[in-house]
């Protein structure tokens, strides 16, 4: 019993530390926040907690090889850099027309809940990297002795403990930064959607350019 409590505790810690590293996902839930939209930011941490959760399941339970395969994962990646690009657009599109005022209404982009959960589905939908995260955990875990065989109990302690790490680190950012945007100066608030914006733009290109690697230049 012991083993189980240290095995959730240790995968929800490695949940958290995951979700650290910025990535399209927390941009996003960042995005949003500052902007004075908290739903709509939880609702992109609820879709990028149930692609986590089923990509939690391919790695344990495993079904992985279908995403192993070299050309499938480079449209993954260039689905992503689709994304990525639309996003990136709407966020410098955003920061122009003066939308990050506190108290202002902002973006109706910004604001439907229904399209940020889409956009936290998608977002990690094309990010299938999350597949070797989920086998990294189980590796360290039978590496330090914690997991010798991984009966299906164990697999699902681990994959909801792993999700609800990621989840709650990028929900208690979104908490603290609504809190904490009532003291950014407008002028912050749009600088940081127009850098938002590029850096979306950036994480683009890289998506495309690895995905065009694999595609048209390997093998």
């Amino acid at each position: 019993m012991m083993n189980v409590i240290l095995i959730i505790i240790a995968a929800y810690i490695m949940g958290c530390i995951a979700a650290i590293p910025a990535g399209p996902v927390q941009i996003e839930v960042v995005r949003r926040t500052i902007n004075g939209h908290l739903r709509p930011a939880l609702m992109v941490v609820l879709g990028a907690f149930c692609i986590d959760m089923l990509y939690g399941v391919i790695a344990l339970f495993g079904i992985a090889p279908f995403l192993e395969v070299p050309r499938v994962m480079a449209i993954f990646w260039l689905a992503g850099g689709v994304i990525l690009i639309a996003l990136g657009v709407l966020s410098i599109r955003h920061s122009s027309a003066g939308e990050g005022a506190a108290g202002h209404k902002g973006s109706r982009f910004l604001r439907m809940k229904r399209w940020s959960f889409l956009g936290g589905l998608s977002l990690s939908l094309v990010n299938p990297v999350m597949i070797l995260w989920w086998l990294s955990i189980v590796r360290i875990f039978r590496d330090i002795g914690l997991v010798d065989l991984l009966r299906p109990d164990l697999a699902w302690a681990i994959l909801i403990a792993g999700a609800l790490g990621l989840a709650s680190y990028l929900g208690g950012l979104a908490f603290f930064l609504f809190w904490a945007k009532r003291f950014i100066p407008l002028k912050r608030l749009e600088q940081a959607n127009r850098a938002f914006g590029i850096l979306l733009l950036m994480l683009a290109t890289y998506f495309i350019i690895s995905s065009s690697r694999q595609l048209f230049f390997a093998g």
